[in-house]
């Protein structure tokens, strides 16, 4: 990431398109390579987490509100959301989500 003083002018960042990333982040014009993906293999134990994650992911939309809630307070004070904390427990053993 480099901090720009400003942004150029959009003549010029539509130029750029697919090569560099024009943004602003908390208020910090910014530039950096454009993301690419990481292609379509992946590490085995990323592949193996997928079935949790679906799973998971797929619950959380159909979990009672009063529930929902549970977790969005159990999140307050941290940088995860409630939707995090209940996938993350999917994801991870207990003794790692009480370490965090």
């Amino acid at each position: 990431m480099a901090k720009l003083t400003k942004l150029p002018e959009l003549a010029i960042i539509s130029g750029f398109k697919g090569t560099i990333d024009f943004y602003v982040w908390k208020g910090q014009p910014c530039a950096r390579r454009w993301p690419r993906s990481p292609g379509h293999n992946r590490a085995p134990a990323v592949q193996e987490g997928w079935p949790a994650f679906s799973y998971a992911a797929s619950n959380w939309v159909n979990l009672p509100q009063e529930i929902k809630q549970l977790y969005n307070d159990m999140a307050t004070g941290t940088k995860k959301t409630g939707k995090d904390l209940f996938i993350q427990s999917f994801m991870a053993p207990v003794w790692e989500l009480s370490a965090q």
